[in-house]
């Protein structure tokens, strides 16, 4: 108990204390014939509340180990006192556990159980998990020595629960015994003795050394069961490993375990009628139980003291050790101290309920706040999300409409570009026709007026001469129109039908005065008369056409010439039929005429078919729209 008190000094002495009451107070708890003289220069140098709490501290253990119950209280309350203004929790939890310990002693269950029931709350409060399973031990074997053993098995259970999850040996032996003892005396010997065996798979070899009690707890539960030998075994054990360890030192941790010795001893003993043997052992039980200034252990001294003298029939020790057995019972269990008991362990479920409900409010409202808070995120989330799309679509908006702008600019510039080159082609144009017509055209009339003036001056008698330069002269004045017709193509950029329809009949009034005994019919339908053409396909049209009426006239003695020129779809077709004699396409051969129509209008991606017969001739253009 020492060792162990020794130990959770150092863990709670701090930085907070003053070096030099730290140093006293250590040798003063550890000193054996010493320690008032260290405590009072211990005492001499407090400078702090802190260094105080730790003084009272030490005195309240030192006092609880060494049997001084009166000034353990006075010097634990007051060390509880300061500890619990300064928050020094495990120290708190140490002062509790001595408390604890002095008022067992006492017989006083209700108030151990108290200071148990603060100790509890507190460690569970701060998730302490030593002092969980310890305050918890202690309640189970407060509950046994108050023959509340229900309760018992309870607490020891939740002991022993929080051992197994902290796997601590010396823990989990503690809640062991305790559970095995509340079903010792609960008259449930089985689960004792299961209970009882099960510290065995924790403790081994030599630290079996450290079992006094266990061995001592199994011959008692077999006590009960009668098996006296065997009970004997058990507890004879236990005795000599006690005396071991006591080592010629008294001690009252030891005196409490020789007075269980020796009383489960003097029992078996009357029980198997050895009644002298029986007489020496409970004296020795007597001496120990009141070396052990335990309540518990005179209790039991004379309850089966009172026992053992009924069996040999002394009946006037029988009743006053019966007495003494009610006198110390009824102080233990009196019924103002049941109460408390009960209230305390109503006090404490209530507590625990209550936090329980406010833990459980607090993980509600948490939970609540976690949703609102996710909910926050994500109602944020999706703003930046919409406005990230508003702004995407803005830019993609913005973009469309630059690239937009851009293709329109580019069009702009194209078509700028576009018409520029067709007013360079045009004045180019322009430029060719005025040249053809001053130079090529004067030149035409030069010799058309040479010829004429030649005719004129000189009386010709050489027909063949005259003939010669009529045909000089007409060969010439079809240069000139045609020249005329090249001039016209030149200096338009577009042809429509009609411009053509126009310029062919001025050609068919002309082919009349040269043949007139021929007819001609020329139909445009109107929805193609202002269908534009570039001035190559209006004219590869127009010297087609003129091509074609220029054969009927020579080679075709056509009295009627038609020309048709109609929509087809989203094509024009243009038909040029006469009624002339016709050819056999298969036995002629293709003349330049019949070949640079056909190359007229595959020029300008068009279609060229000729048909003829013995009734006339039909020539087929089609041209895309």
């Amino acid at each position: 108990m020492k060792k162990l008190s020794v130990f959770i000094l150092f863990i709670v002495f701090g930085n907070s204390y003053s070096q030099d009451i730290q140093k006293h107070l250590m040798k003063a708890f550890t000193s054996q014939d010493s320690s008032d003289y260290y405590f009072k220069i211990a005492k001499r140098n407090i400078k702090s509340k802190a260094d105080e709490s730790q003084y009272y501290f030490c005195k309240n253990a030192r006092c609880t180990d060494y049997n001084e119950i009166d000034s353990a209280l006075v010097y634990g309350k007051k060390a509880i006192k300061i500890l619990k203004e300064l928050k020094d929790y495990p120290s708190l939890c140490t002062a509790y556990s001595n408390m604890i310990k002095v008022y067992r002693k006492q017989g006083r269950y209700d108030v151990a159980s108290s200071y148990a029931l603060e100790g509890l709350t507190l460690a569970e409060n701060l998730k302490y998990r030593y002092w969980l399973v310890h305050f918890n031990v202690y309640l189970s074997l407060n509950y046994h020595d108050f023959e509340s053993y229900e309760k018992g098995v309870f607490y020891g259970k939740k002991a022993l629960q929080y051992a197994l999850n902290k796997k601590e040996k010396d823990q989990i032996t503690s809640a062991l015994i305790a559970v095995a003892i509340n079903y010792d005396d609960w008259n449930k010997p089985d689960s004792a003795l299961y209970y009882h065996k099960k510290v065995f798979d924790y403790v081994k070899g030599k630290d079996t050394m450290t079992l006094s009690s266990t061995y001592n707890n199994i011959g008692n539960t077999l006590l009960k069961q009668k098996k006296y030998k065997e009970a004997e075994s058990w507890i004879l054990r236990a005795l000599r490993i006690t005396k071991i360890k006591i080592d010629g030192k008294q001690d009252v941790k030891y005196s409490y375990n020789l007075a269980t010795n020796y009383t489960n001893l003097a029992t078996i003993a009357y029980e198997l009628g050895d009644y002298s043997k029986a007489e020496k052992l409970f004296e020795k039980a007597l001496y120990y139980s009141k070396e052990s200034n335990n309540a518990e252990k005179l209790r039991d001294y004379y309850y089966h003291k009172s026992k053992f003298e009924k069996k040999r029939n002394n009946l006037q020790k029988t009743v006053e050790e019966q007495e003494n057995y009610i006198k110390l019972r009824d102080s233990v269990f009196a019924i103002e101290r049941e109460q408390t008991f009960s209230e305390l362990e109503a006090k404490y479920q209530n507590e625990k309920k209550e936090k329980e409900l406010l833990r459980s409010k607090n993980e509600i409202i948490q939970n609540e706040n976690e949703i609102k808070r996710k909910n926050t995120h994500f109602l944020i989330l999706s703003l930046i999300v919409v406005g990230l799309l508003v702004i995407s679509y803005l830019i993609y908006r913005q973009q469309k409409l630059k690239n937009k702008q851009q293709e329109q600019e580019f069009a702009l510039k194209s078509a700028i570009a576009r018409i520029e080159t067709q007013n360079e082609l045009q004045e180019q144009r322009l430029q060719i026709s005025r040249d053809l017509h001053d130079n090529i055209g004067s030149q035409l009339t030069f010799i058309i007026s040479s010829v004429d003036n030649i005719k004129f001056a000189f009386d010709l008698k050489n027909n063949k001469l005259d003939g010669k330069l009529s045909s000089i002269s007409d060969f010439a004045k079809d240069t000139i129109i045609e020249l005329r017709d090249t001039i016209w193509a030149m200096n338009k950029s577009e042809i429509t039908f009609e411009d053509l329809q126009i310029r062919i009949h001025n050609f068919i009034e002309k082919a009349k005065q040269a043949k007139d005994t021929i007819t001609f019919n020329f139909t445009i339908q109107n929805d193609v008369k202002t269908t534009k053409l570039s001035s190559i396909e209006g004219m590869n049209i127009y010297r087609t056409i003129q091509e074609a009426i220029n054969n009927s006239i020579k080679y075709a003695n056509a009295t009627q010439i038609d020309i048709e020129v109609n929509q087809l779809n989203n094509k024009k077709q243009i038909t040029i039929i006469d009624n002339g004699i016709g050819f056999n396409k298969h036995e002629i051969e293709k003349g330049n005429g019949l070949q640079n129509m056909q190359k007229r209008i595959e020029e300008i991606n068009g279609q060229f078919s000729l048909e003829s017969s013995k009734n006339g001739t039909i020539i087929t253009l089609i041209i895309k729209s």
